[in-house]
């Protein structure tokens, strides 16, 4: 998730611990102990992604460095419950430094709401990040699998407007309660005017803000959190329903081609729950070829998946995936339904993946992160490597390989142990798995 989604959890839960706070000990939190509360919060919320200090050019990779450690080893149980622990180790020493709350029943004393607000903090952030298509391999190291949520994307608006009203009443400074404000304006205007949010989804999402704002004079303050918590849920367990039902259609409509479906992966449409992008990794019957196919589909059956294309003229939902790529064809071999209307297909020799895996270290390492790979290669042995769930615009998911110099340019040692989404294509051209999409 983006990093705003972060620290609005992260907010709200630090009001939820300063409830508890003030009813545990009988009296207002000390302004030392509230403000040292609302940033840790925040600051676990975020820390996971304390690996972007590294996953770039400190580790010598270039752009695997940003593939192979972003949700990496900061993203994982282990790591999530010791920075917890630090964290508020850290805050309950501030609280504590300062003169008048050194005493018992201090906002830092034993086992308070401060420590469950820390390990909350730091374990929503890999919850979070488990619901969309990116991935986590929260079990690591018993586990290096990455799992995937497939079912909110990154930057989610209705997941800002229901956690902002609440937090715009709770006990704020004025500056705090401007940068709420402005962030409700921001996502607000980015529905309208950037073309990703359809038009019928943007004016529900301003009506809601509305109503959602206004109720929050009639909600008693202590239940006003509870209900943004509450209200954030409900949102995403409608995405999770979404989900759900889109990769059941889109399984079946690729496997009555006689294609063995190894996964389906989704994003929805912001706001709407209703419509999907979808890419399908497929193998043939005979195991040989390997195939990503791009499609739209709608979650309601009296919602015809095509205008869903339609829905958001430049968001994911309405783009395919794949434009852009050499050797993509429209000639699909799916047969598009009501609720699946398949795009555009890709497909190589499994036998090529395998070959380009063993031969070049740099292709072996990205594909422990690609869970879609595509690529063009040029006479001169020039590669361009891409994960289609991001397009084909040259992004973070683009590798650009010049030719094989002889020598592996990937230091051995900085290549995380994640096994690979597509492990079952690289153990070769074996027999084809059942018709069950990964993940």
């Amino acid at each position: 998730m983006d990093n705003v989604t972060h620290a609005l959890a992260g907010l709200l839960m630090a009001d939820v611990a300063l409830q508890g706070m003030a009813a545990r000990s009988g009296r207002p939190v000390p302004p030392r102990a509230r403000r040292a509360t609302v940033l840790l919060g925040v600051v676990a919320a975020e820390f996971p992604d304390t690996d972007l200090v590294y996953s770039g050019p400190l580790v010598g990779m270039g752009p695997l460095g940003y593939l192979l450690h972003h949700r990496g080893h900061t993203h994982t149980l282990v790591w999530a419950t010791l920075s917890a622990l630090a964290l508020w180790w850290v805050a309950r020493w501030w609280v504590r430094r300062g003169a008048g709350h050194a005493g018992r029943g201090g906002a830092a004393d034993g086992l308070t709401p401060p420590l469950w607000l820390a390990m909350a903090g730091t374990w929503s952030h890999l919850l979070l990040d488990w619901t969309n298509s990116y991935g986590v391999h929260p079990f690591w190291p018993l586990d290096n699998r990455w799992l995937y949520g497939d079912a909110v994307f990154i930057v989610e608006p209705w997941l800002w407007l229901v956690a902002i009203p609440p937090l715009l009443f709770a006990p704020r400074s004025r500056g705090g309660r401007v940068v709420l404000g402005a962030l409700a304006l921001v996502i607000l205007a980015a529905s309208a005017w950037t073309g990703e949010v359809a038009r019928g989804i943007a004016v529900a999402l301003a009506a809601f803000a509305v109503a959602w704002t206004g109720a929050q004079r009639l909600v008693p303050a202590r239940a006003r959190t509870w209900g943004g918590m509450a209200l954030w849920g409900a949102v995403t367990l409608a995405f999770v329903a979404g989900r759900t039902m889109v990769r059941g259609a889109v399984t079946r409509s690729a496997a009555a081609s006689g294609e063995a479906v190894l996964d389906v992966v989704l994003n929805p449409a912001p706001g709407d729950p209703t419509c999907w992008a979808a890419l399908a990794v497929t193998r043939s019957a005979d195991g040989g070829t390997y195939r990503v196919t791009s499609a739209t589909a709608a979650v309601l059956a009296g919602r015809d998946a095509a205008r869903c294309q339609q829905a958001v003229p430049r968001g994911r939902a309405g783009g395919d995936m794949l434009t852009g790529l050499a050797g993509a064809s429209s000639d699909t071999p799916f047969a598009s339904t009501p609720q699946v209307a398949w795009r555009s297909t890709w497909q190589a020799p499994v036998a090529a993946l395998v070959a380009l895996a063993a031969a070049r270290c740099e292709v072996a390492a990205a594909l422990r992160f690609m869970r879609t790979p595509v690529w063009e290669g040029a006479p001169n042995g020039a590669l361009r490597l891409v994960d289609a769930r991001y397009g084909m615009g040259g992004g973070f998911n683009t590798l650009r390989l010049a030719a094989p110099a002889g020598t592996c340019g990937v230091a051995g040692r900085w290549v995380p142990p994640w096994r690979e989404p597509r492990h079952e294509l690289l153990q070769g051209a074996g027999a084809a798995p059942p018709s069950r999409p990964a993940g």
